[in-house]
């Protein structure tokens, strides 16, 4: 047996040095095949495409996304384009004629509910002028038209009542155009028709709403993620020129991430095209952590002192490269772990990271040994000599336990502070012309012109169902909800009453259907109720609207019918919010199982494996003190935090164990050894936590929120995980934990 294992070993570590042999006497061929397949593999980053919707964060299995699928599918509904209108007076005859111009060459087709230009209704104070204008003699004209009267105009709005409130500011400068969209219209084809309405009148326009947003967000999140990739190579770069002040450093540690990205890219474009907000920081990400795999190998590398080139690279494979394996292993693990989750976008993300962490650690293999041999680079001194910051570690267990603990304890009682908040804006750049139109038009007009709906079933011919839902919204209404239904369109033409005979309702919704102004179906079973939900509240307060609405619905009783609970944008956000907490306690969970795991298996010791995980456990229990202090959420962005640091904190643990087992097998004393693993990895750890931090910098100058934030805690994460590795692991050994 012993005999076998010894022979295997022996075959391994030939293995190896042919290996090494053929990255150092064949350097400039291994660099250009391995070039070759990355550009080949790149080529499909061609199919990648962005998209916005929050609706794509939740399970296709959660009701609310099924119901608003269900919808969409009879109803043909899509997005929303909204026209905010701005002027002294937007009463002014002039300015009516402008919105009516500009609906008309939106919606040139009003009765063909969107099968020819796309939009299923369009709605804005001039409809409804139009509206009571259509009603017999007294109270209109009889024609569908605009008034020519500023004085009829004027009595019609008036008549209008608290329905005006929803399309005009009470001081009459702001009004708005609302277009309900087909979803299978062409979304660039019907925006560029829209911005080219709005060029063609006087009247200042602005094209807001969920479809321009979208459009806004992802063009944006291209532009960003070409931000990000210079700017965190330059940040990073700068961080290896303060340790190495060396240009051929520099290339080598920089050309395998770049590769590693570019095969990621190509990758996801085959296998998971579809990015979303991010995504983006998987190009950071990859930077930062690329860049800390050819760190520790290079930094090995000037260690050895033989003058054999191809020995020295067999040694730093076999040490330092046995190291950057485990630290592969795990943060794959930490970053697959967000595959177990039931939002797709984090799926996507968490197969994006862990395959780059692939990437990464073969372009660091496959390319750092023939660039140390072309550019036959020796690192000339070091920077920083770590003894003193050794023997403070060793000598002062006791005390670095007592203060992470203390710490510990501290964060755990700020637990409850921590909140959970799904905010559509935060995850939009701050300085887009069409985030910043569309949170003024929220404040001004107290809404955010996302759609939310109600599905009704029952019969619209029967009075008392339309009795029923004429109460339901006006229980909404008391909530602070505006509600708009068919019933709002009977009653207008009806005198404002619902009709006592199901024979009058057949004359009203011809006239209706006509006008655009009816969410009904042919056998007039089914209609739609829209909410306008008030904008600018907390995600708590949204949660508890969202469960007064529904209420409401159940209390309402359809004779004969059924009404479904409310669905769409608010909807949406309050179901993401509900799951966030459950996701990441669920991916924490199977990530340390399996961190663990491999931790065992590698170092074939459950107790080197648990010593080792130690330090992120801490880091893990110090996030709630973080998050408190830095006053940020738990959000769709920062709820991959927890894992990411699990995959990538552990590794400065494991280069720590690494290298102490190594010291401990030179014969060392385990106080010594501790102290060397200290002073020899040191170094390179604190240079591989500073470049990934910088290259994650990059992603906070993209300007977006909740980007931002997701910056600012992994990179307090990470530098904590670093204090983790260097003081509190040490102080574990230290104590005697192991022989």
């Amino acid at each position: 047996m012993h005999k076998d294992k010894g022979g295997g070993r022996e075959e391994d570590n030939m293995r190896l040095s042919n290996f090494a042999e053929l990255l150092v006497k064949r350097p400039k061929t291994v660099l250009l095949v391995f070039t070759i397949i990355t550009f080949m593999v790149g080529s499909q980053v061609a199919n990648l495409y962005m998209v916005s919707d929050m609706g794509v964060y939740l399970p296709k299995n959660e009701p609310t996304v099924q119901l608003l699928d269900r919808i969409e599918q009879e109803w043909s509904l899509g997005s929303t384009i909204i026209i905010y209108v701005e002027g002294s007076d937007v009463l002014d005859l002039n300015v009516l004629k402008d919105i009516d111009k500009v609906t008309q060459l939106i919606d040139p087709y009003r009765h063909d509910e969107g099968k020819l230009d796309g939009v299923i209704t369009s709605t804005s104070i001039v409809t409804l002028i139009k509206q009571e204008n259509s009603l017999p003699y007294p109270f209109g004209t009889g024609k569908y038209e605009l008034p020519g009267s500023e004085y009829q105009i004027k009595r019609y709005v008036a008549e209008l009542g608290n329905a005006r409130k929803t399309l005009l500011t009470d001081d009459l400068t702001a009004t708005a155009i609302t277009f309900v969209l087909r979803n299978d219209i062409d979304a660039d084809k019907i925006l560029a028709k829209a911005e080219d309405a709005i060029s063609n009148v006087h009247t200042k326009m602005t094209l807001i709403g969920t479809l321009p947003m979208n459009a806004a967000i992802k063009e944006r999140s291209i532009r960003n993620m070409a931000i990000i990739f210079p700017l965190a190579v330059l940040f990073t770069a700068i961080v290896i020129m303060f340790f190495h002040r060396d240009l051929k450093g520099l290339l080598i540690v920089f050309l395998p991430p770049i590769y590693s990205i570019i095969l990621t890219f190509g990758f996801l474009g085959v296998f998971a095209p579809e990015l979303t907000m991010i995504s983006i920081a998987i190009v950071a990400l990859l930077i930062g952590l690329g860049v800390d795999y050819s760190i520790h190998l290079m930094n090995r590398f000037t260690e050895e002192s033989s003058n054999n080139i191809a020995s020295r690279v067999e040694k730093i494979l076999r040490t330092t490269g046995k190291a950057v394996l485990l630290s592969t292993a795990t943060t794959m693990i930490g970053f697959s772990s967000l595959m177990i989750s039931a939002m797709p976008p984090m799926i996507n993300f968490g197969l994006g990271c862990t395959v780059g962490i692939l990437f990464s650690f073969i372009s660091t293999v496959v390319m750092v040994p023939p660039l140390l041999a072309i550019l036959k680079f020796e690192k000339k001194e070091k920077v920083y000599r770590w003894k003193r910051l050794a023997g403070f570690a060793i000598d002062n267990s006791e005390r670095i336990l007592l203060f992470g603990c203390i710490i510990a304890v501290l964060s755990l009682m700020v637990l409850p502070q921590v909140g959970t908040d799904v905010n559509y804006y935060e995850l939009a750049p701050k300085d887009e012309m069409v985030i910043e139109k569309t949170m003024e038009f929220s404040e001004r007009f107290g809404m955010s012109g996302n759609l939310d709906i109600i599905l009704v079933e029952g019969d619209l011919k029967d009075p008392e169902v339309l009795k029923a839902i004429d109460d339901m919204e006006e229980k909404m209404r008391d909530i602070g909800i505006s509600a708009y239904s068919v019933v709002d369109g009977i009653k207008r033409i009806n005198l404002g009453r619902i009709p006592e005979r199901g024979l009058l309702l057949d004359n009203i919704y011809p006239i209706l259907i006509k006008q655009g102004m009816a969410f009904v179906d042919e056998k007039y079973s089914k209609t739609l109720i829209s909410l306008n939900v008030p904008s600018g509240l907390s995600i708590d307060e949204y949660t508890a609207l969202v469960q007064r609405i529904n209420e409401i619905i159940d209390s309402t009783n359809i004779p004969d019918g059924h009404i479904y609970h409310v669905t769409g944008a608010t909807a949406i956000n309050v179901a993401i919010n509900n799951i966030l907490f459950e996701q990441q306690i669920r991916s924490l969970f199977i990530s340390l199982l399996f961190v663990f795991a491999a931790l065992i298996i590698i170092f074939r010791s459950s107790l080197y494996a648990l010593l080792t995980m130690i330090p992120i456990g801490f880091v893990l229990v110090w996030e709630p003190g973080i998050l408190v202090t830095l006053d940020i959420s738990l959000s769709v962005i920062t709820i991959v935090i927890a894992s990411i640091i699990v995959g990538t904190g552990i590794d400065y643990g494991i280069h720590i164990t690494q290298r102490l087992r190594e010291e401990l097998r030179y014969g060392l004393k385990k106080r010594e050894a501790v102290k060397k693993a200290i002073e020899k990895t040191g170094l390179s750890l604190v240079e591989a936590a500073l470049t990934t931090v910088a290259g994650l910098l990059a992603v906070y100058f993209v300007n977006v929120p909740a980007l931002q934030s997701f910056v600012k805690v992994i990179i307090a994460m990470i530098l904590l995980s670093l204090v983790g590795a260097v003081f509190i692991l040490p102080a574990f050994y230290r104590l005697k934990m192991v022989k």
